[in-house]
């Protein structure tokens, strides 16, 4: 397995990834992030390839707060997929150190990540690879009428 910086000719292939982390979120919509994150110094994407690309890490570089993080910038974890028949393998674990090393090697000395509260599995893999939970909450959102 191989894993390698994405590059403007990654798009597709991203997108294609995402969208099974995310499907309810729209091809175009993505393809527009991915288009001017690959253009960012601040948003990084990794893919792992075989015979063909098998998963994904989005890592950012964050300037703003980051619950549990005490430098500037921090680097963080946006997403991580493996496609089902590669979980297992270890692949994102190799995504995730490759993306840390890169982190390290642009002042970032931090790596922070988040999942739902409810991911347990996900909860798990963060532990395993040296995280430690920082904070959890539920959030609300009250509609309220426009013409009160």
């Amino acid at each position: 397995m191989q894993i390698k910086k994405a590059t403007s000719r990654d798009v597709h292939t991203l997108v294609r990834l995402m969208h099974q982390l995310w499907p309810d979120a729209p091809v175009a919509e993505l393809s527009a992030e991915v288009r001017l994150g690959l253009r960012s110094d601040k948003m990084h994407y990794f893919l792992a390839i075989t015979e063909e690309p098998i998963g994904f890490c989005q890592l950012s570089f964050r300037y703003d707060y980051v619950p549990g993080a005490t430098e500037e910038p921090t680097a963080f974890i946006e997403g991580i997929y493996v496609i089902g028949p590669e979980r297992g393998n270890d692949v994102a674990t190799q995504l995730i150190e490759t993306a840390t090393k890169f982190a390290r090697s642009n002042g970032c000395y931090e790596l922070a990540s988040d999942t739902e509260i409810d991911n347990t599995g996900s909860q798990q893999f963060h532990k395993r690879l040296g995280f430690e939970e920082v904070e959890r909450t539920v959030h609300y959102i009250k509609k309220i009428s426009r013409y009160e």
